[in-house]
């Protein structure tokens, strides 16, 4: 992707993620966005559970939760951007013990897109792999509504190692 389609792809996203509730308001009045919102949160964080304890029991990541667009993915494993087709073949695993924790999700657009942000943790080996015994990552998935399901669009896997960041780590929240 060059420099212009990725600026056009952030461009996108941040107005998306500031005029989607507002449009949204605006394109059916009269319709309690906050409960869609309350529902997109609770469909998306119980698909991220069921969907982590069947990889954990199949040793595998679950197949079809990939947009009919693709996803563009950032691994923890490192590496470069990942463009991932809907139906490609996904990695298995000898062992796989990961949980999600601390699930936030942000209704972008009730009932179409939303984002969620998470921990997973826990321990894997790749097949061919070398074993992962204390797998610690932060979450971003980006999810679009597609035929009545939840498809991810976008995600981002960032290991906490580690290392130097900003000073700032708690907002302070007024009430």
């Amino acid at each position: 992707m060059t420099i212009d389609r990725l600026t056009q792809t952030s461009v996108l996203l941040l107005s998306l993620a500031l005029l989607g509730p507002l449009l949204s308001v605006v394109a059916s009045p009269g319709v309690d966005h906050h409960l869609d919102a309350d529902l997109d949160a609770k469909e998306i964080t119980e698909m991220i559970l069921a969907h982590q304890a069947q990889s954990n029991r199949e040793n595998r990541q679950v197949e079809g939760v990939i947009s009919k667009h693709g996803s563009v993915e950032f691994w923890s494993s490192g590496g470069l951007r990942q463009h991932v087709e809907n139906g490609a073949e996904l990695p298995g695993y000898t062992n796989l013990n990961i949980i999600a924790k601390d699930i936030e999700i942000t209704s972008v657009v009730p009932g179409q897109a939303a984002v969620a942000t998470y921990y997973a943790e826990g321990s894997l080996q790749a097949k061919g792999g070398a074993p992962v015994s204390n797998y610690l990552t932060r979450v971003t998935i980006v999810f679009a509504k597609e035929d009545g399901a939840w498809k991810r669009r976008a995600a981002h896997w960032s290991p906490i190692v580690g290392g130097a960041g900003t000073t700032q780590t708690v907002i302070d929240k007024k009430n």
